[in-house]
Parts: structure tokens; sequence; C-alpha cells
């Protein structure tokens, strides 16, 4: 049974004429009694009576006929509802965004959804990339920025990003980077780290790990003296102390501290090459509502990337 069967038996039915109902439908009149009968044939009922006034319903065709119309009925109601959120989008939306990244679009994000679909209420939930990824994979967000290095079960990534990450310190220690520095555009040798006492985040998160990973190929050990995994409070304790940490410029963008205060040197043989993916659930697509947001957030991050300050970043076109 098909939608094209029960429009063409209701024709038949309000036209009383297999005839008038095909020249209604502008097909054949043969192609009106094939699909009939084939109806007929699958509910192992006569729905006509074929009379010389006209084509009848028999007791059973009237029974069909208000279901087949409730049919039809639902189907045309399903259709512009879609269409009512094709011109309009309406429902909730979380979105998930690491920390580093959070002080760079989440303001944005929320003005920019807010502006261009007013029926969408967005929450925005900034955490460590893993945490996101489980909340994703669990349903508590619907999509999310993380840093991806490897594949995780339950989880598509997309890439959108390149980043590299940078030796920041306080203005007023940055003369003893300055002098391992190989170069006027400020690049330090990834060696060079271990002569720099630092502050960093826990061994649980990605960026430790990814740096970890770098130390461990060019065979040196950091001098981590502190640890903690805001990277607020990684800024505040760099600004406090002799202590150095390793960011990307984009943890950098928008916090409110000048950007005079801080030194940052590009980590260079090898380069810490961070990747900024869009997470979706594998068994949950995501609504109308989510990609339209999610088509909102790569847009801030092209326009972040065209403006020029993320230096050696690389988007994925």
């Amino acid at each position: 049974m098909n939608l094209r069967q029960l429009s063409y038996f209701i024709a038949v039915a309000e036209q009383r004429s297999i005839i008038k109902a095909a020249q209604l439908l502008h097909i054949s009149q043969p192609a009106v009694s094939t699909q009939i009968k084939l109806l007929e044939e699958e509910l192992e009922v006569q729905l006509f009576e074929r009379r010389l006034d006209g084509t009848i319903l028999t007791p059973e065709g009237k029974e069909f006929l208000s279901y087949a119309r409730v049919a039809l009925d639902t189907l045309d109601a399903a259709k512009a509802s879609l269409r009512a959120h094709q011109v309009t989008e309406v429902g909730t939306v979380t979105v998930g965004i690491p920390g580093s990244l959070s002080p760079l679009l989440t303001l944005s994000l929320i003005e920019q959804v807010r502006q261009q679909c007013p029926g969408i209420k967005i929450k925005v939930v900034s955490g460590l990339s893993g945490h996101l990824a489980k909340w994703i994979i669990d349903g508590t967000i619907d999509f999310g920025l993380v840093y991806s290095s490897s594949s995780l079960s339950g989880l598509d990534f997309e890439l959108l990003m390149k980043e590299h990450l940078f030796l920041a310190v306080d203005n007023s220690n940055a003369e003893a980077i300055k002098s391992m520095c190989v170069n006027d555009n400020s690049d330090i040798a990834f060696a060079n780290l271990r002569h720099v006492p630092l502050v960093m985040p826990s061994r649980e998160h990605g960026l430790r790990s990814l740096v970890e990973k770098s130390s461990a190929a060019v065979g040196i050990k950091l001098d981590v003296r502190t640890e903690l995994d805001a990277h607020e409070l990684l800024l505040e304790r760099v600004l406090r102390s002799a202590e150095a940490t390793i960011l990307s410029l984009a943890a950098l963008k928008n916090i409110r501290i000048s950007h005079k205060e801080i030194f940052t040197a590009h980590i260079i043989d090898p380069a810490i090459e961070r990747r900024v993916c869009v997470a979706y659930a594998s068994d949950r697509p995501l609504t109308r509502t989510a990609r339209r947001v999610e088509v909102i957030l790569r847009e801030l991050i092209k326009t972040e990337f065209n403006s020029g300050w993320w230096r050696f970043a690389t988007i994925n076109e």
C-alpha cells in the first residue's frame, strides 16, 4: 500500500467513476484501475462495485475511505508543520564549547542566534574537551567543539580547523624567554621549554596530553611547577608568578587581560598542532534547529580566522 494508491482510491470514491478520476488526476484510466486492483488484493476486500450508474463504494470501501482520508490529512499536516520550521526554526539547542574557545565564541554565538533565529533558545556548556565528548554521546548536549587527535566510539568528528600552541609569559618575565627565541619572530624551539617553569592543566586535560606527547618525541622533561585546569586561572597564575604556560592564541582572545601584559612565543621544532573539530553523536542525527546553530557557529569561527589574529591556524574549507 502506498500514498499513490490511497490518492487514486479517494479520487474514484469522490468522482464515482474511474474515467473521471483519471481525468482529474491527469493519468490514464488503466493506471488508476491497476492501482485500485492492487489495493483490493492487498486488503483482500472489494472496495468498489461497478454499476451502470457509476463506480460505487462497497460497505468495506466506505469504511476504508475514512481511514484513507485520515492518512492523507495527517501527511498534509506533517508537511505543513515541516514547512513552517523551514521558515522559522524553533526549539532548544545545547552546544558544548571548550574552555579555551568559550570566551572567544560563546557571547557572539548567543547574540547571533537571537538575532538570526529568535525562535531558538540556546544553551552553551563550557568544559574540558573530553567531558564535552561524553556529554554529546549521552545526549546532555546536542553537539559541540572538541579537540580531537583520535576517534572515539559513539562520536563522529568533522575537522573545522588546526591551530598552533604558544608559550605565554608575563612581560615582566619575558626577557629570559626572548633570549631562547631563535629569531625575531619570537619562535622558540620545543627543546628550550625544559628550561621554563610551567603552570599547566592536569594530565587528564587534552592540551597537557598533546604537549607531553611532543615532549616525549623530543626527549625532554618539562618543568611543570603548578597544575590548574581552568585556563582563566592559568593566565592569572602567569601574571602573578615567573611561571609560563602553553596555550592557543584563542585562549587569550576576549580575556580581560591586556595583551601588553602577556608575551607569546610560537613553539617550533616541532610545532604543537591542535585539531578543532565539531562532534556529533553517531546514533543521533542533529535536528534542523541544531543544524542552524551549527552553521552560525561555523561562520563565527571563519570570521575570527579571517580577521588575521589567529596566526599559524588553518581552516578546513
